[in-house]
């Protein structure tokens, strides 16, 4: 129990797990699993910490060019061109990336991404391109 104590969180440490722990430490005097998580939560809110936070994991990054395209304008010539709007989302999240390229080919395409996960900082489980072509 006390790994929590300091308010400090570890990636998969469970209540079950805490209570395995307990009942190794304190063998002739173990609650049963139930009576553990009640006493659990009561000790969490004496000590006036915030309850754990179970949260999603972010496991797909959504990508694909929108439809409408963007008029980009060279000040010093006045060429008009035609820019391709990339956009990324985070699945959990809803975290947006977006950004403007001259075309839809794989290079354009890649660097995009590329971007976005520097954006992100970092990498999801899972890419979820919507009609690739470019791929």
């Amino acid at each position: 129990m006390d790994r929590r104590s300091h308010g400090v969180e570890k990636k998969g440490l469970t209540k079950q797990l805490l209570w395995e722990e307990y009942t190794q430490q304190y063998p002739n005097r173990c609650y049963s699993y139930s009576q553990f998580c009640a006493r659990y939560t009561d000790w969490r809110k004496n000590k006036n910490a915030p309850c754990a936070k179970y949260t999603v994991p972010v496991t797909s990054c959504l990508s694909d060019y929108a439809g409408p395209t963007m008029p980009v304008v060279c000040a010093s010539s006045g060429e008009i061109r035609t820019a391709q709007i990339f956009v990324a989302v985070l699945g959990a999240s809803n975290y947006t990336f977006a950004e403007a390229t001259w075309s839809q080919s794989l290079p354009d395409w890649l660097g995009s991404h590329v971007r976005a996960f520097e954006f992100f900082g970092g990498t999801p489980v899972m890419l979820v391109p919507d009609n690739l072509k470019a791929g």
